[in-house]
C-alpha cells in the first residue's frame, strides 16, 4: 500500500483577487518505509528545536516562516533563522523521503481561460498516481490531503474511478479509470501531521521558483526547489526537466 500527501499552493478561483497559479505536490510513500521516514522527521524537528529553540509541535508553514501571521512562535525567530529553517527542511526532505517520490501539478490560469482549475489539477494529480501505483509499484494507494474542497474533490474521484479519459498516442482517447486509488481521499489538518508540514514545504519551494520575488531573492529562497530534484517523478511530465505537469 502507499499514500500520497498533497498540499496546495495558491487557490483554484478566478476573482480579481485570486493567485495567478494553482499549484499541487504529492509526497507518495509506501507504508513499509511510514516508520523510518517518521523517525527521521523527528529527529529533524529535534534538530531543529536545537539550533533555532522552534519547539518539535509547532507547525511547520513555509509561508508563515516567510511572513509570520497566525504562528505566534514564529515572531521571537529572526527572519534569516525561519529562512535558514525552511532551507534546511529542503536539503532534508530527500534524505527522510529517499525511497519517496513527489508528483507536482503547476497550473498556470492565464494559460487555461475558463477551465475549472479545481477540477484540472486535481485530476492531473490522480492520474499521475494512479498511473505510477498500475506500471511503476503495482500496488493499491490512497491519498491524505490538508484542508481542501473535500465534497468537489470527493466527487472528482469517484468519476475518475469510473470514467476517465486520456488521449490516445494513435488517435481519440481511452478510458483509464484510476481503479488503483481506494477509497475517497482523506483530510488531514497540517498542524497535527509532519508529512503534510514536509508537502507543504515543497509546494510551497516550487511556488517560489515559478514565481521569484525579487525582495526575497538575497536569501535565494527561488533555489531551494531543486535541492528536492532526487526524488523527483520526473516521468509526471516528459515534456518537463523536473517532470511539473503544466498542461
Amino acid at each position: 500500500m502507499y499514500l500520497m500527501y498533497v498540499d496546495e499552493s495558491g487557490d483554484p478561483g478566478n476573482t480579481g483577487h485570486s493567485t495567478d497559479h494553482f499549484i499541487l505536490s504529492g509526497l507518495i510513500i509506501s507504508q513499509e518505509d511510514w516508520d523510518k521516514h517518521l523517525t527521521k522527521l523527528k529527529t529533524f524537528r529535534k534538530s531543529i528545536k536545537e539550533k533555532y529553540n522552534l519547539n518539535q509541535r509547532t507547525e511547520i508553514h513555509a509561508a508563515e516562516l516567510i511572513r509570520p501571521g497566525k504562528i505566534a512562535e514564529y515572531s521571537t525567530i529572526r527572519k534569516t533563522n525561519r529562512i535558514n529553517i525552511l532551507k534546511d527542511y529542503c536539503t532534508q526532505i530527500p534524505i527522510i523521503f529517499d525511497t519517496a517520490k513527489v508528483i507536482n501539478i503547476c497550473i498556470k490560469k492565464s494559460d487555461h481561460p475558463g477551465a475549472d482549475v479545481f477540477e484540472l489539477a486535481w485530476s492531473r494529480l490522480l492520474q499521475r498516481y494512479d498511473t505510477y501505483l498500475k506500471k511503476i509499484v503495482i500496488d493499491k494507494g490512497i491519498v491524505i490531503a490538508d484542508d481542501t474542497d473535500s465534497k468537489k474533490l470527493m466527487a472528482l474521484n469517484r468519476k475518475m474511478r469510473v470514467y476517465n479519459p486520456i488521449p490516445s498516442h494513435y488517435q481519440g482517447i481511452y478510458n483509464s479509470p484510476i481503479d488503483n486509488i481506494i477509497e475517497d481521499v482523506f483530510s488531514r489538518s497540517s498542524q497535527h501531521s509532519y508529512f503534510v508540514q514536509s508537502v507543504d514545504v515543497i509546494v510551497h519551494s516550487l511556488y517560489r521558483r515559478e514565481y521569484p520575488k525579487g525582495s526575497l531573492k538575497k536569501f535565494g529562497i527561488e533555489h531551494q526547489f531543486q535541492k528536492i530534484e532526487p526524488i523527483l517523478l520526473k516521468e509526471a511530465s516528459k515534456g518537463d526537466a523536473l517532470g511539473i505537469v503544466r498542461k
